[in-house]
């Protein structure tokens, strides 16, 4: 795992980062996406977190991105405003070499910076997102709850896992 740098994303990386995500927007259920993302709605994106002041990682190995994970709002009431949902997507080919949880650790750690008290993870109950979930666990996530069938991609109800890591207690 030597070698892995993060730094925050920019705009100017919205196009290798959709292409990480739209390959799991085509072929897994573990985003709820039904179609593909353009690189201007990643950009939107990076530049929504970036206006919260919450991370936006990317992950570079010798030069090239191959993930990403970001803190956005969990709910948009003011009441939420240091809960956090996050997001993280490791490039295919890298996927089971320990990336995402140095991306993890290093999202979650920059959200403590910036003040965020609770993470919150929603992943599908799938068995493509069992890693996912594995992840989230080895990470120090814990399973609050889950809700099944909310959701319909591939011509199937799938059900979702909520996970939950406190960063402050006072």
């Amino acid at each position: 795992m030597t070698g892995l740098t993060f730094r925050s994303a920019t705009v100017v990386d919205a196009d290798v980062l959709v292409e990480i995500y739209n390959h799991y927007v085509r072929t897994s259920s573990v985003t709820f996406d039904l179609d593909p993302w353009s690189t201007d709605d990643m950009a939107h994106k990076i530049e929504a977190v970036a206006e919260l002041g919450m991370p936006f990682l990317v992950a570079e190995l010798a030069g090239e991105l191959v993930g990403y994970a970001y803190l956005s709002m969990w709910r948009e009431k003011r009441a939420y405003q240091t809960t956090m949902e996050n997001t993280l997507y490791v490039r295919n080919d890298v996927r089971g070499k320990g990336y995402g949880r140095l991306l993890l650790d290093a999202v979650v750690q920059d959200g403590v910076e910036v003040g965020v008290r609770e993470v919150v993870a929603v992943i599908a109950n799938t068995p493509d997102a069992v890693p996912s979930i594995r992840l989230h666990e080895k990470a120090g996530f814990v399973s609050v709850g889950a809700m099944d069938r909310v959701g319909r991609k591939f011509d199937e109800w799938i059900g979702v896992v909520m996970m939950q890591k406190s960063l402050s207690r006072d």
